[in-house]
């Protein structure tokens, strides 16, 4: 009896040590700084906005323009990608100006909490067309900037807004031309 009961007190000692609270916790400093974005992650964003023609007085009006790209960060501060515009403005003649750029460039993005400041510049080329006649290719020059909100770690939401340059240059210089164009609208981003 004498050992039974001697059992079961040990028993219970090693159920009540099992179950013991630890006051101190468990705490593991890795040293790793969780940055929201890192060299490597990536993101694809589609915008949809306004276009507005700057240097075509009463002969353009406002139109449309969806904008899509890909960006891979190669810092957390810093990504290259691409991006393709269709945009799109009416002549006072009724007749459809198509633009068509896809530009190639950096951006930096500096963050403050979940809000990301998307800022960039890139070059590429372009297709204008408008009345059945086409520009392919010509030079295009593109200047962004945006205010996102991350949502969720995959998804941002925010204000996107550009401006870009599309020249026409001929063998004849008579017919080259400059067109300057603007845009604001909303945004989306997916990042992975």
């Amino acid at each position: 009896m004498k050992k039974l009961i001697s059992v079961l007190a040990i028993l219970c000692l090693c159920t009540t040590l099992i179950f013991a609270e630890d006051d101190e916790g468990d705490f593991y400093d890795d040293g790793y700084i969780y940055e929201q974005n890192g060299a490597g992650d990536r993101f694809l964003k589609i915008n949809m906005m306004a276009n507005f023609p700057l240097n075509f007085g009463s002969q353009l009006y406002i139109g449309g323009a969806v904008d899509a790209g890909f960006y891979q960060f190669i810092s957390p501060t810093i990504a290259l990608g691409g991006e393709v515009l269709v945009g799109y403005d009416v002549t006072i003649g009724e007749k459809a100006l198509i633009l068509a750029p896809i530009t190639f460039g950096i951006m930096f993005q500096p963050t403050l909490g979940k809000f990301e400041f998307p800022m960039t510049a890139g070059i590429g080329i372009s297709s204008t067309s408008c009345q059945g006649e086409t520009y392919f290719p010509g030079f295009t020059a593109k200047a962004s900037l945006g205010a996102f909100y991350r949502i969720t770690e995959m998804w941002s939401l925010g204000l996107y807004g550009s401006a870009y340059w599309l020249p026409e240059w001929f063998t004849n210089s008579a017919y080259n031309d400059n067109g300057f164009f603007a845009t604001a609208g909303i945004g989306a981003r997916y990042h992975f």
